[in-house]
């Protein structure tokens, strides 16, 4: 009788402390895109800041970045935005609002308009 109550223990013991394991998780695969970086012509951003505050830029495409610019005046960012079609939305912290951009990358510099804000 006690073999058979140290055995049931030994075995409540066992199925709960299993339970505490980490269950096996299979990820599945996902669709990825491979891009050689040396043969990609990377394209650099150019911003004119007039808004008296931080402009920020958001690329949405195929790859997402984005940009701050604080100092007022142009900028110009180092090229690493990849080639393809993008949606470029423009905020500040001066004013309200938000410009959409639809621009196709294909490398080089890529240059928005003189951002201004309305007062």
């Amino acid at each position: 009788m006690k073999t058979l109550r140290l055995f049931t223990i030994i075995m409540l013991a066992v199925l709960v402390l299993s339970s505490w394991a980490p269950a096996p998780v299979y990820a599945k695969g996902s669709d990825t895109l491979v891009v050689d970086l040396a043969k990609a012509k990377l394209a650099r951003l150019r911003v004119n800041n007039r808004t008296g505050g931080t402009l920020y830029v958001r690329f949405s495409g195929a790859f997402s970045y984005s940009f701050a610019a604080s100092n007022p005046g142009k900028t110009t960012f180092e090229s690493t935005i990849q080639p393809g079609k993008y949606t470029v939305t423009v905020t500040s912290s001066a004013c309200s609002g938000q410009l959409t951009y639809k621009k196709k990358v294909k490398g080089g510099t890529v240059s928005l308009p003189p951002i201004v804000c309305k007062h």
